[in-house]
């Protein structure tokens, strides 16, 4: 008779115990690995719509002293270089660019 190891965890059978507490660490670790991965991307997002969010509250007060700034002195210029505006990486980025088209 043959004595045969069953992994709960990962629902197989091995032949010898070491094989299947080898097979289970490997299989713990890969959920720690994945784990890890999925917490650092959660983190990672957040800081994103962080950013984002940072950046859309900073684009409003700039609106918002143009504004000041045209009420009380009737009109803002600036020459604009290509320095100046920001890099379009299509055509839709160069004719629907909302923060040079919004300062008008």
């Amino acid at each position: 008779m043959r004595t045969v190891y069953k992994s709960e965890v990962l629902n197989k059978t091995f032949d010898t115990e070491e094989e299947c507490l080898a097979a289970e660490k490997e299989h713990e670790e890969k959920l720690a690995v994945e784990k890890a991965k999925k917490a650092e991307r959660k983190e990672r997002a957040e800081e994103v719509e962080k950013a984002f969010k940072d950046a859309d509250e900073a684009y409003k007060h700039a609106k918002e002293l143009l504004n000041k700034f045209c009420e009380d002195y009737g009109v803002f210029h600036k020459s604009y270089t290509g320095a100046d505006l920001p890099a379009a990486r299509n055509l839709f980025d160069v004719f629907f660019n909302d923060r040079f088209f919004n300062l008008f």
